[in-house]
């Protein structure tokens, strides 16, 4: 017997972003209140979590630690007024370096997908290739059944000594356009 995935949280707001092309990116915004989350405390970390944040149709991933924030990575509709953030490079890997809590190096890939078919479909499958990991955030946004965000942390979730990467994946499904957003990123520490 196969299970279901457990269904997304629903929130009671509508979209915050319009399309993927709305959609920007940035190493260097401040927190967002989020819609929901989920917070994942970092085995042999001394102390770091993860945070998974949907906000609006968008999200914040955060590394924090000690009462501050040591990384946030946004992908969101900012406006054009936030000079801090670029729009993705569809399809290439962006690679950024700094110093985050041990973790030097930033790695993000976003491609939009046009989805042909049932968009229920893809967004249950969406649901379903999120949920399929232990840590992980789906919330669904009301009046379509397509119409959610879904975080994943893919990797650096197993218990391991927290000397390793860590990598998440997310899911932006715009079914007013027939578009999901598939988006992946990793931190990885000096090698």
């Amino acid at each position: 017997m196969t299970l279901a995935p457990p269904p997304p949280i629903t929130v009671d707001v509508p979209f915050a972003d319009t399309s993927a092309e709305a959609l920007c990116f940035s190493l260097e915004h401040t927190r967002i209140t989020p819609l929901a989350s989920t917070i994942i405390d970092l085995p042999g970390t001394d102390g770091l979590r993860l945070e998974l944040h949907v906000i609006g149709s968008s999200h914040q991933v955060i590394l924090s630690g000690h009462e501050s924030d040591a990384f946030i990575e946004t992908f969101a509709c900012l406006g054009d007024g936030a000079a801090e953030t670029m729009r993705p490079d569809w399809g290439t890997t962006q690679t950024m370096t700094g110093m985050w809590s041990g973790f030097t190096r930033h790695r993000f890939t976003a491609q939009t997908h046009e989805v042909e078919t049932s968009f229920a479909e893809a967004a249950a499958e969406v649901v379903e290739r999120s949920s399929a990991y232990d840590n992980h955030l789906v919330v669904a946004f009301p009046g379509d059944p397509g119409a959610l965000t879904a975080l994943a942390l893919t990797s650096g979730d197993d218990g391991e000594d927290g000397e390793g990467d860590m990598s998440w994946e997310t899911w932006h499904c715009y079914p007013q356009h027939r578009q999901i957003v598939h988006s992946r990123s990793e931190l990885r520490r000096s090698a």
